[in-house]
């Protein structure tokens, strides 16, 4: 090579090994998803999950982090839909919508969605927050989190439409109280409420909360067995 001539290395990007660190990914934030329900956050081990996704446990260490990033990872791939493409396409349905009672019945929809499939989660946070400062502030992040989504759609979506004498942001702890994972896990295991069920009170109520309409009344869902 020639005095004073350099060459350069432009960086290698594989989309095929990118995919394949992907699907490992999945597949960690999966078993560890299974052992934290069946053992709890302080009965599963970052060795365990390796074990059950065929890895080994330095590769948890080096693409999340250890235990607390299996837990923060888990609950980003717990949710109603499997992407972010699927996510926007029901948010444009919502817009689309020229009622804002219907818009509102979607979002309950949809948070009842989330809080079906994230309510494992959050009660293991809730059960390793004790003992846990990680998991007291992830529980903490997640709240913010969640209040700040819904109160953005509730403007985004209800706007004018809300009912007189509400303001924005108590419209939304409204809503975020409501449509917690506390109280979902409370009707829904405790007092085992079936999720229709849920859903159809949550909505009723949102709408006489939020917009000051009286939902038309329609029978509930089957009674639940263990009521009397």
């Amino acid at each position: 090579m020639a005095d004073g001539i350099k060459t350069s290395r432009r960086a290698y990007h594989s989309p095929l090994r990118a995919d394949q660190a992907e699907q490992t990914r999945r597949r960690i934030l999966e078993s560890a998803r299974q052992l934290f329900v069946e053992r709890g956050y302080a009965g599963t081990t970052v060795a365990a999950v390796a074990a059950d996704a065929g890895v080994a446990p330095e590769t948890i260490y080096l693409t999340l982090g250890g235990k607390r990033g299996l837990l923060e990872g888990v609950m980003d791939i717990t949710g109603p839909h499997d992407s972010a493409a699927d996510d926007d396409k029901w948010w444009q349905m919502v817009d689309q919508l020229p009622d804002a009672s219907e818009r509102l019945d979607r979002m309950v929809e949809y948070s009842c969605g989330i809080l079906a499939r994230t309510r494992p989660i959050h009660a293991i946070i809730r059960g390793a927050a004790d003992k846990e400062p990680f998991a007291a502030a992830l529980g903490r992040r997640l709240l913010a989190e969640r209040l700040a989504n819904q109160t953005e759609r509730i403007r985004r979506y209800l706007g004018e439409a809300l009912r007189p004498g509400l303001s924005l942001a108590e419209t939304g702890e409204r809503y975020c109280a409501l449509a917690s994972p506390e109280l979902y896990y409370l009707l829904t295991v405790e007092f085992a409420w079936p999720a229709e069920q849920h859903r159809s009170w949550l909505t009723r109520l949102l709408q006489t909360e939020l917009l000051g309409s009286h939902a038309e009344q329609t029978d509930d869902p089957q009674p639940n067995p263990r009521r009397r």
